[in-house]
């Protein structure tokens, strides 16, 4: 049995015709050497150039004008402008204030100026009591002069002679002279330096106005009370005290302020 060629398995399988070359394939370097022929020989190969790299300066400067502009402007006028706000505001404050000081002061004044006398208060007005007589006693060392009112006509006559007797012995003082109806020229003449007024009757003939005890001493509780240049020392009446011991605590004060105003005045 023969073996099969390859014409015959081609035949069975049915892929005949087969095509076959009628001469050799040319070379590869016969292949290369015709290409090489076909080039010009002018032509050469250039090497691409690396690409530029774009300029970026054109970028600069708006992103310069975008940013630094837009923050120093806002910047600026945040500042400046309170500030001519403040100052105006106080500048107009004060000429106002100024304004108004100057117009007050002259409206004053002008009404001061030409306001008419009799329009003055009745209150303003000091009320002077005519001197009337009152009972001056003087102690040993003619020193005190009391000045009371005159005589009190009462059935307790006798127990206000002895009140007044102890509020002196209080003080350490005797009276040698007891004058019942005496008045300023009397009380003028003694050579005295301190005058201590018992009564709202005397206080207002010796002093020249009116006002109550408890009125008196609140003046000279505040600031001293003067008669011809002596001090002044008002306080209660015995015959008052009798009637109200309540009150005999403040008479009891106003003799210890006595006593301490001629204990200066011996000391000078």
């Amino acid at each position: 049995m023969s073996l099969m060629t390859r014409e015959d398995v081609l035949r069975e399988l049915e892929l005949l015709p087969v095509w076959q070359l009628k001469g050799q394939l040319p070379s590869i370097k016969s292949s290369i050497q015709n290409v090489t022929a076909l080039t010009p020989e002018s032509e050469t190969f250039v090497e691409p150039s690396p690409p530029v790299s774009p300029q970026f300066e054109p970028v600069i400067e708006p992103v310069i004008e975008t940013v630094i502009e837009p923050v120093i402007e806002p910047v600026i006028e945040t500042v400046i402008e309170p500030v001519i706000e403040t100052v105006i505001e106080t500048v107009i404050e004060t000429v106002i204030e100024t304004v108004i000081e100057t117009v007050i002061e002259t409206v004053i004044e002008t009404v001061i100026e030409t306001a008419p006398l009799d329009n003055q208060c009745e209150e303003d007005v000091v009320v002077a009591t005519p001197a009337e007589p009152f009972r001056l006693l003087i102690n040993d060392d003619a020193t005190v002069a009391f000045v009371l009112d005159s005589a009190i006509e009462s059935s307790n006559a006798q127990d206000i002679e002895t009140l007044l007797s102890n509020m002196l012995k209080a003080i350490n003082m005797k009276c040698h002279i007891d004058i019942p109806n005496a008045n300023v020229d009397t009380l003028n003449e003694q050579a005295i330096k301190l005058v201590m007024v018992m009564g709202e009757s005397a206080a207002n003939s010796l002093l020249g106005q009116l006002q109550a005890v408890d009125d008196w001493r609140n003046v000279q509780s505040a600031n001293p009370i003067f008669y011809q240049n002596l001090p002044v020392v008002v306080t209660y009446h015995p015959a008052f005290l009798l009637s109200n011991t309540t009150y005999k605590a403040k008479a009891w004060a106003d003799l210890c302020t006595a006593k301490r105003i001629l204990q200066n005045l011996l000391i000078q």
